[in-house]
């Protein structure tokens, strides 16, 4: 190249303005490479939106990012920004699109996979949560497909462009700090009238709905990813309900008042969580044997029973355990002594006890329970790995101990309240071979993958419910009073593709039957005779539809206890909302609605407003 062209062309690879002649290459050079960090971080937000859709294989769904105006600027603008701040940082473009782009590539790629192996979307609230998830994560199958390859080879290409092709430096302090300056003001104005704008976000997911069901999963999908999970900040409990007023909610709650439990009425309780405990033959699954809930249906001919509906689905297990635990009605994370159920129990006079088979760190068991107010906890590291030896699947362990500790505990003289998470029916299921049984499903036409996987998962579930069945009837005629609160955490979810065509199996949030097929989990009250006499009630019936923060209020009435002021509140709330699910179903005054009317959404922002007042206050249990 001649001395004239490289002079002309000089403006590509300068680091500074010092370096370059004239006026307009002075212009260029600021042109090139302020357009390298806008197309640069533009492409990275491209890329990554690839990854937005999950295990949708529709390509509509992905262009309608582009169709929105918003969806795709408002997914683009957080990857500029922190683009820039890097560039203020280092004053090296490369390094920040490096540094920008593997930040950005994991949270799209780790949501990409919490879509494919748990149907559900990487949220703030999940951010609390990430090692744990990633101990979850090394039981799955995880591949890198073409998707994850064209983005590690994307970051490859473009950081190498940059470090050749645009080298500019700015050396002058006061002009970094004046852009990073810009920068975060420009973030603070589309945070306060962008991202946290409820209107904007359900608007454009609308617009961007094809194919897709009007729930929180898909409304998060159809927003692409950076933008939805910047909005999930104002879902989660760090910030206060839109609308919040402290003065008005504590005049509220003045209203009520703690009651306390009667001497006689102290009967000692059990609360048993199931993992992936759900009913596949009750939510329409063809060829599932007779034999395999004959368990479960004898246990509900001898409980007052019903269907929970829950708020996740193939994953999401402490969700639904902290809503019961706490009333809530949406997702909570607790960092500090906080308010529960199980204070109000323990101003009561009853020992609190936690227990789970997996180590006490998982989801910050040991941690949470004891700002939940336990007074022990019983897990893998510290109680349970010589009994379990350290396996999942393990209830034909676990749940004969846990019975026996509570037996011993109702021994005492003190009213015992046991809660128990189990893990026995925790995905993936081998699709490869048969665990235990090959004949629990007799349906045919799937693939094999299908057919393993599904008996895989119902031989578990079959376990447990003989395992249930057989350590209830020891303690039907025990002389101490007990009762029994057991349900599934959340409906299974089947993360193969093919397994939901081979069995012509697709859900829809459009009606109540809809809901409950997908996320709909059984519940059951069960007494032994020594409760039944002091309760004198045969504690049998069809329990109502409910969600996990209103299970305590069910226990609670069946019980006679009129329990704790928060307790009383939500139970007002009940009547009228019987379900709240955050996907996006309702039952409003007994029917179903995606919906709410005026005064149904001012008793849903009245309950989380409250949730959001008592959260932290323990001492308001008692």
């Amino acid at each position: 190249m001649k001395d004239s062209e490289q002079k002309r062309y000089r403006f590509i690879t300068a680091k500074q303005l010092s370096e370059l002649d004239g006026m307009g290459q002075k212009v260029l050079f600021c042109i090139w490479n302020s357009a390298a960090l806008l197309l640069s971080s533009l492409s990275l937000c491209v890329v990554s939106l690839n990854f937005a859709i999950g295990r949708f294989e529709i390509f509509y769904i992905y262009l309608g990012y582009f169709r929105v105006r918003d969806i795709l600027l408002l997914n683009w603008l957080p990857i500029l920004f922190l683009q820039v701040l890097f560039y203020v940082l280092f004053n090296r473009q490369w390094l920040a699109f490096l540094t920008t782009g593997t930040i950005g590539l994991a949270m799209s790629i780790g949501n990409y996979f919490k879509l494919i192996f748990r149907s559900d979307p990487f949220t703030f609230s999940d951010m609390t949560s990430i090692k744990a998830g990633l101990t979850v994560a090394g039981n799955y199958d995880i591949q890198i497909d073409w998707r994850i390859m064209v983005a590690i080879l994307f970051m490859i290409v473009a950081t190498l462009i940059l470090f050749l092709f645009a080298k500019a430096r700015i050396d002058r302090l006061g002009i970094r700090l004046m852009l990073a300056a810009c920068v975060l003001f420009a973030s603070w104005y589309s945070w306060n009238h962008c991202y946290t704008d409820s209107a904007r976000y359900y608007d454009n997911a609308y617009t961007n709905f094809l194919h897709l069901t009007r729930d929180t999963r898909d409304n998060f999908i159809s927003n692409g990813f950076y933008y939805p999970f910047l909005f999930s900040v104002t879902q989660s409990d760090l910030v206060p309900p839109s609308g919040y007023d402290e003065t008005e909610t504590e005049a509220l709650y003045s209203e009520y008042e703690n009651q306390v439990i009667p001497g006689d009425q102290k009967i000692n309780v059990m609360v048993l969580q199931l993992e992936s405990f759900c009913d596949l033959e009750a939510a329409g699954f063809p060829g599932i044997s007779e034999d395999i809930y004959k368990p479960l249906r004898q246990l509900q001919e001898e409980s007052w029973s019903g269907t929970m509906v829950a708020s996740v689905i193939g994953g999401g297990t402490v969700v639904t355990e902290r809503a019961v635990l706490t009333g809530a009605c949406r997702e909570q994370n607790y960092f500090k002594p906080a308010y529960s159920y199980v204070r109000y129990l323990r101003s009561q006079g009853y020992f609190c006890t936690a227990s789970h088979p997996n180590v006490s760190s998982f989801y910050a068991r040991r941690g949470v329970n004891e700002y939940l107010g336990f007074d022990m906890g019983y897990y893998l590291d510290e109680y349970f790995r010589d009994i379990t030896g350290g396996e999942w699947n393990c209830d034909a362990e676990y749940l004969p101990e846990v019975f026996r500790l509570f037996r011993e505990g109702t021994e005492s003289n003190q009213p015992l309240f046991s809660f128990n998470v189990s893990l026995q029916g925790h995905t993936p299921y081998n699709n490869e071979s048969f665990d235990r049984e090959d004949n629990l499903w007799i349906g045919d036409g799937v693939s094999d993958s299908t057919r393993f996987m599904l008996n895989n998962y119902l031989s578990k579930i079959k376990e447990t419910q003989t395992i249930l069945l057989n350590e209830l009837e020891q303690v039907k005629d025990f002389p101490e009073p007990m009762v029994f609160l057991i349900y599934g955490d959340h409906k299974t979810y089947f993360y193969d593709d093919q397994f939901y065509e081979d069995l012509g199996i697709s859900y829809t949030m459009e009606n109540e039957k809809g809901m409950v097929d997908y996320l709909g989990t059984p519940y059951l009250i069960w007494a032994n005779q020594a409760a039944k006499a002091v309760l004198q009630d045969d504690m049998t019936g069809e329990g109502p539809m409910t969600s996990p923060g209103y299970l305590m209020n069910l226990l609670f009435n069946k019980l006679g206890w009129k329990g704790p002021a928060f307790m009383q509140f939500t139970e007002e709330i009940r009547r009228h909302l019987s379900v709240i699910c955050t996907k996006g179903g309702y039952i409003e005054d007994g029917v179903y609605t995606q919906e709410l009317s005026e005064n149904g959404q001012e008793l849903l922002n009245r309950y989380q407003d409250m949730q959001y007042y008592i959260r932290y206050r323990p001492e308001l249990a008692g």
